[in-house]
């Protein structure tokens, strides 16, 4: 098993991905060759949360909460 198909497991968890630039947490909804998919938590008062796509090439780690 490899790296994006472990990470295809998780989808529907949440999940914290690390990158050099910044740390979001969200729900994974997705997982390709190239890029994950998290609809990050929104802050408290800011309604509903937003789409976040990472390039695979650019994730320091990701784990799951």
């Amino acid at each position: 098993m490899n790296y994006v198909q472990k990470l295809r497991t998780f989808i529907g968890d949440s999940v914290q991905v690390v990158t050099g630039l910044d740390v979001i947490t969200g729900e994974l909804l997705g997982v390709t060759n190239s890029t994950l998919t998290v609809l990050a938590a929104s802050e408290p008062g800011y309604g509903g949360g937003q789409t976040v796509v990472f390039q695979l090439d650019r994730i320091t780690y990701v784990r799951v909460l």
